[in-house]
C-alpha cells in the first residue's frame, strides 16, 4: 500500500478512472484524503467512467449520476460541460433519496431546536434550487420514490423544504396521505394546512387593489376520516376542529366512539 501512496497523484487519478472503483479511495486513510481533495472536474470524469463501465439506458443516466454522494452542484456542472447534451434530449431524473436521508429526526426532543433553526439556505435546498433552475437539465421528478422527499421534509418539520417541494409539484397523497398523517402526529396544525391547502402566490397586475380577494384554489388532498381519526387519537384538538369545521370532514363510527 505504501507503494501506491508514493505514486504521483495524477497517476492515482488515472488508476481510479480506469478501475472506476468506489472501494479504491477507501483502501487507506492517505488515499481517502487524496481523492477527497480531488477537483470537481476529476469527479465528473469519474462519474462518466462509472456510466461507461456499467452502461445504462439514456433515460436513467442522470438518475444514476445524481445517486453518487460526490455529485454536488460543482461536479454536476462539470459533468454537463463535458457531456454537452442538448437539454431537450435529456430525460427528467429521479430525485435521489440520499439528499433527504439525513433529515430523519433522531429524537423528537433533540431535533426540535434544529428544526426551528432551518432556513432556505440549509441543505439540501441550495442544490435543489440549482436542479430545478438549471437550463441544461429537465426538472427532476419531485414525487420520486412515492413522495419520499416530501415525507422526510414533513417528518422533520423542515418548513422551507416542504414549501419548496410543494411549489415544484409535490403531492401529499402518496401512501394513503402519509405526509399529512405525519404532520397530524406532530400536532402541527400549520403544517397540516400547508399540505392540504393551496395558496395562490401569483402576483396579479391589480395588486394595488387592497380589497381584492385572494383566488381560492382546490385543496391538494381531500381530507379523509382517517386523518380525523388520527387527530383524535393524537389528541390534537386544534387539528380536529380544523378538519371538521373548516374542511367539513364527517367522522365515521369508529372516530365517534373515540370522541366520546
Amino acid at each position: 500500500m505504501s507503494i501506491l501512496v508514493a505514486l504521483p497523484i495524477e497517476l492515482l487519478y488515472e488508476i481510479q478512472l480506469f478501475a472506476a472503483s468506489h472501494a479504491f479511495p477507501q483502501t487507506c486513510k492517505s488515499l481517502h484524503e487524496i481523492f477527497r481533495s480531488s477537483p470537481p472536474s476529476y469527479r465528473a470524469q469519474y462519474l462518466i467512467a462509472c456510466v461507461e463501465l456499467s452502461p445504462v439506458r439514456d433515460h436513467i443516466i442522470l438518475t444514476k449520476i445524481l445517486r453518487y454522494p460526490i455529485c454536488n452542484q460543482d461536479v454536476l456542472e462539470a459533468y454537463l460541460r463535458m457531456t454537452k447534451v442538448d437539454s431537450s434530449r435529456r430525460w427528467a431524473p429521479e430525485l435521489p433519496r440520499r439528499l433527504f436521508r439525513s433529515l430523519v429526526s433522531k429524537s423528537s426532543t433533540s431535533s426540535k431546536s434544529v428544526m426551528e433553526q432551518r432556513t432556505d439556505r440549509d441543505p439540501p435546498l441550495p442544490f435543489l434550487r440549482y436542479l430545478y433552475s438549471c437550463p441544461y437539465l429537465q426538472p427532476p421528478n419531485v414525487n420520486s420514490h412515492d413522495g419520499y422527499a416530501l415525507t422526510k421534509a414533513v417528518q422533520t418539520g423542515f418548513i422551507p423544504l416542504v414549501r419548496f417541494l410543494l411549489d415544484h409539484g409535490a403531492t401529499p397523497d402518496w401512501k394513503n396521505n402519509l405526509p399529512v398523517l405525519i404532520a397530524i402526529h406532530r400536532k402541527d396544525l400549520s403544517l397540516v394546512r400547508i399540505l392540504v391547502e393551496r395558496i395562490d402566490t401569483a402576483k396579479s397586475s391589480q395588486d394595488s387593489k387592497p380589497k381584492e380577494k385572494r383566488r381560492k384554489l382546490e385543496d391538494r388532498v381531500t381530507v379523509t376520516p382517517e386523518m380525523l381519526r388520527t387527530a383524535v387519537k393524537c389528541r390534537a384538538q386544534d387539528i380536529v376542529e380544523y378538519l371538521t369545521r373548516e374542511k367539513g370532514c364527517i367522522p365515521d363510527m369508529q372516530t365517534l366512539l373515540l370522541m366520546r
